[in-house]
């Protein structure tokens, strides 16, 4: 069933970044657990962890509010990032994998091969997708040979959206996510690849456009069911939304 924590969390992280949740609307446990189908826990803990990321805040009392977030904050956040991820796979590949670090990379790409091949609706197993992401992008990160990497990437992770392997999930369009996901997975295959043959350039460029593609890869999978507004009223709109 599509209960985990990692599903409302994917799914409250993109309606919130795409405007669906605009700043300043309010957001509680009950409300999530009721339009999730969901218990209180997946509900607290899933609006826990967007209060960490700086999507959400506190108010006074019970629930959170949605935070006004720019565009540009997150841009930044994410190229920042990107920058790591893709030092680290670049690092990895020019000192080599140790066997423990091809062991888990491996493992994670089995994992999400298998989740993408299973029959059923692709958010009944978006845990498993989720923790093989995390899987694979920590790996790199923690065991690429240069602890400074690392170090560096603490001190902004608690930005919005730059927790590795951080996921969105639009639920009223699964079979797009679907696609989306493929499309990561292939990329951690291919990132793979270049670790294996020490190809420190493709690793490094391929991490890069793959740290990227939570912003770059929104619109990419849109469908003509999907357009009901002219580009530029729906431009205005993601500004406003985003607080820019």
């Amino acid at each position: 069933m599509a209960t985990s924590v990692e599903h409302v969390l994917a799914v409250l992280r993109r309606q919130i970044l795409s405007g669906d949740r605009p700043p300043g609307e309010k957001i509680s446990e009950a409300a999530v657990a009721v339009e999730m189908g969901v218990s209180r826990t997946p509900a607290r803990t899933a609006l826990a962890a967007l209060e960490a990321e700086g999507l959400i805040e506190k108010r006074q009392g019970r629930g959170f509010t949605i935070r006004s977030i720019s565009v540009g904050d997150v841009e930044k956040s994410i190229a920042v990032r990107a920058a790591l991820e893709a030092l680290a796979a670049g690092t990895m590949a020019r000192s080599g994998m140790g066997s423990d670090v091809e062991a888990d990379l491996r493992r994670s790409i089995q994992m999400s091969e298998e989740m993408l091949a299973a029959d059923g609706p692709v958010a009944s197993h978006l845990e498993i997708y989720q923790e093989a992401n995390v899987l694979f992008h920590e790996t790199i990160m923690n065991g690429c040979g240069n602890d400074l990497i690392a170090h560096t990437f603490e001190r902004i992770a608690m930005l919005p959206l730059t927790s590795l392997g951080s996921l969105m999930f639009k639920a009223t369009n699964p079979r797009r996510e679907r696609m989306r996901l493929t499309v990561g997975h292939s990329q951690h295959v291919i990132i793979f690849d270049a670790l294996l043959k020490r190809d420190a350039a493709r690793a490094e460029a391929m991490m890069r456009e793959h740290s990227h593609a939570a912003l770059n890869y929104s619109d990419l999978f849109v469908t003509t069911s999907d357009i009901a507004e002219p580009e530029p009223v729906a431009k205005a709109k993601a500004k406003v939304a985003w607080g820019g």
